[in-house]
C-alpha cells in the first residue's frame, strides 16, 4: 500500500469529532432530579446535516467535528489550564495509548505545543460550539478531575451575548481561547472519552479532503439546545441509533461510513 502513496508531507489532515449522547426521557414521562440515569436504550445521538454547499460530504448527517487548527495547539492554553492541570497528561489518566502508525499520517507538528490528544479534544469541543452552539466547558473553579469522568456531563449554560462570540470563533479559531478565558472556563476535555479513529480512504477523495479523525464520546445528562450555524450545517436531529439506521436504510438521511458504523456500534 505504501508504494502507491505520494511522497512528501502528510496527505491526511488531523481532525476530531465528538459523538454527543444525551439521556432521553420517554414521551409522557418526567424524570425526577434524584432519579438514576436513564437506561442505555433511552438516549439519543446528535446528528448535524451538512449544508449542500459544502465541498466535503454535502447533505450528510454527521457528528460535530472538524480539522485541528493551530489555535487548538497553542501554548496559550497552558495559562488557562494552570495551575491545576498541565503537561504531560492534563489530568487525562491513564495516559492515552499511542496511536497506531499509518503511512504518511503526520505526527503532532510541534512538540513544544499541546499534546496531540489534548489538541484534538479542544478541537472537538470548539467544533461542537461552532457548528451546533453546544458549549462543553468546565469552570476553572470546579474540583480537580481525577482523569476522564464516568459521570454524565451537563453542557455549559449558554451566557448572554454568545451569538457574537460564536461568530468571532467561526471567523478565527483563536477566539475560542478568548471566550474560555472570558467565561473563566476550560474546554471539558475530561468529559470526552476515546471512542474510535477513522482515516479517509486514499482512493475516495481528492487531496486536502482526506482526514485522520479521532472520534470521542461525550455522555450528557440531557439534550442541550442546539442551534445549527446555517453555514456548515443546516439542520440537527437527536436520533437513537436504531432511528438513524432505519432513516439511512429508507434513504431519508445519508450517513457516511464512519457515522453509520458508529451508530451501529451503539445499538
Amino acid at each position: 500500500m505504501g508504494s502507491h502513496l505520494p511522497q512528501g508531507p502528510s496527505i491526511w489532515r488531523q481532525a476530531a469529532s465528538v459523538v454527543l449522547a444525551a439521556g432521553w426521557t420517554r414521551a409522557g414521562t418526567a424524570a425526577a432530579p434524584s432519579s438514576p440515569p436513564p437506561p442505555a436504550k433511552d438516549f439519543r445521538l446528535l446528528m448535524l446535516k451538512r449544508a449542500a454547499s459544502q465541498g466535503f460530504m454535502p447533505g450528510a448527517y454527521v457528528f460535530p467535528g472538524g480539522v485541528v487548527d493551530a489555535a487548538d495547539r497553542s501554548d496559550d492554553w497552558l495559562r488557562l489550564f494552570a495551575p491545576r492541570q498541565g503537561p504531560p497528561h492534563f489530568g487525562l489518566k491513564p495516559a492515552p495509548r499511542p496511536r497506531a502508525a499509518f503511512p504518511d499520517v503526520a505526527p503532532a507538528p510541534d512538540a513544544g505545543a499541546l499534546p496531540d490528544d489534548v489538541a484534538r479534544r479542544i478541537c472537538a469541543v470548539r467544533e461542537a460550539f461552532e457548528e451546533a452552539g453546544v458549549l462543553l466547558l468546565r469552570p476553572r473553579s470546579a474540583p480537580e478531575p481525577a482523569g476522564p469522568t464516568r459521570q454524565l456531563t451537563c453542557a455549559f449554560q449558554p451566557p448572554s451575548g454568545l451569538a457574537a462570540w460564536r461568530a468571532r470563533v467561526r471567523s478565527d479559531p483563536r477566539e475560542f481561547l478568548q471566550l474560555c478565558a472570558h467565561l473563566d472556563c476550560t474546554p471539558n476535555i475530561w468529559a470526552l472519552h476515546d471512542w474510535s479513529g477513522w482515516v479517509t480512504p486514499f482512493a475516495r477523495s481528492s487531496p486536502g479532503r482526506r482526514f485522520d479523525t479521532t472520534f470521542y464520546l461525550c455522555c450528557l445528562c440531557q439534550p442541550p439546545p442546539v442551534d445549527p450555524d446555517n453555514a456548515e450545517v443546516v439542520d440537527s436531529q437527536w436520533l437513537s441509533p436504531s432511528e438513524a439506521t432505519e432513516s439511512f436504510i429508507s434513504k431519508k438521511i445519508w450517513l457516511p461510513p464512519p457515522q453509520f458504523y458508529e451508530e451501529m456500534s451503539c445499538t
